[in-house]
C-alpha cells in the first residue's frame, strides 16, 4: 500500500472512530440544532474564553484589571503583541492534547475556526502567516504539525500567504516542566530561518501561530530570527494561554 492510500485508509478509520459533525469535540455528546462548530451548547457555554487579557501577551487577567501581566512586566519581547483565544485549562487541555498526540487531525477544522473568529476581532493586518515548526523527528512521530494545521486554516480563510519561515534544527527537550529561565535557554539556537523566503519576508508584518502560549519564550525566539531576516514586525496568536489569572 503506497503512502497516499495508507493515509486515506487511516483517515477512513479515524472517521469511523470519531465521526465529524456528529459528536461534540469536547464531551462526545451528540450535536443538535443548538450546537455550534462541532461543540454542544453545554460545552460552548463553559469554554474558558479569555475575555480580559494582558495588553502585551494576552494572558487571562481579572475582570477589574487592565494593563500588562506580571510576566510581561519582567520580560522584553521581540514580537509586538500576542493574543490567545482560551485559557489552557479544563476541556481545552483535553482537546488540544488529543489534537497534538492522538492523531486527531480533523480537530484542526473546529479549532481553526475558533482561531479565525478571534482573528476577525483583532485589528491587525499581517502580510504573512507562519507557525512554530516541529523538529523532523517529532513531526514523523506525530504525523503532522498541529500549529501548522490551524495556521493554514487561518491562511486559507483570510487569503493570507502561509510560509514555513523557520525550521527547527535541534530536537530540544520539552518546555513543559521548565521554569522561565530554563525555557529561554532551551529554545536558543534551535531554529533557523528558511532562506527560501528571504525576499517574501522583507519589510512584512508576520503572524506566528501556535497551539499554546505559556511564557512566550518559543515565539520570542522565532520573532528574533524572523526580524533578523528583514521582517517589519511580529504578532502572535495561539489557541490557549497556559498562565492562570494574574494580578496586575
Amino acid at each position: 500500500m503506497n503512502a497516499n492510500k495508507l493515509k486515506k485508509f487511516k483517515d477512513y478509520i479515524l472517521d469511523l472512530l470519531y465521526p465529524r459533525h456528529i459528536k461534540c469535540i469536547f464531551c462526545g455528546n451528540e450535536l443538535n440544532e443548538n450546537s455550534y462548530n462541532d461543540t454542544c451548547e453545554e460545552c460552548m457555554n463553559s469554554l474558558p474564553f479569555i475575555t480580559h487579557s494582558c495588553l502585551r501577551c494576552g494572558a487571562p487577567v481579572g475582570d477589574d484589571n487592565s494593563g500588562v501581566c506580571l510576566n510581561c512586566k519582567s520580560s522584553n519581547f521581540d514580537f509586538k503583541l500576542a493574543r490567545c483565544v482560551f485559557s489552557y485549562k479544563d476541556k481545552i487541555i483535553s482537546v488540544i492534547h488529543k489534537f497534538k498526540y492522538n492523531r486527531m487531525k480533523f480537530l484542526s477544522e473546529p479549532l481553526g475556526k475558533f482561531l479565525c473568529e478571534y482573528f476577525a476581532t483583532w485589528n491587525i493586518n499581517p502580510d504573512i502567516i507562519t507557525s512554530v515548526p516541529l523538529h523532523l523527528s517529532k513531526l514523523k512521530r506525530r504525523g503532522y504539525n498541529q500549529s501548522e494545521c490551524i495556521a493554514r486554516f487561518l491562511s486559507e480563510k483570510y487569503n493570507i500567504p502561509y510560509y514555513d519561515l523557520c525550521v527547527k534544527i535541534v530536537d530540544n527537550i520539552s518546555q513543559t516542566e521548565l521554569d522561565l529561565k530554563q525555557r529561554k535557554e532551551n529554545v536558543k539556537n534551535v531554529f533557523k530561518f528558511n532562506n527560501e523566503y528571504k525576499k517574501e519576508v522583507k519589510d512584512k508584518t508576520v503572524l506566528i501561530i501556535d497551539d499554546v502560549y505559556t511564557t512566550g519564550s518559543t515565539c520570542n525566539e522565532l520573532s528574533k530570527i524572523i526580524l533578523s531576516a528583514g521582517a517589519k514586525e511580529i504578532y502572535v496568536l495561539t489557541l490557549a494561554h497556559g498562565l492562570g489569572n494574574q494580578k496586575i
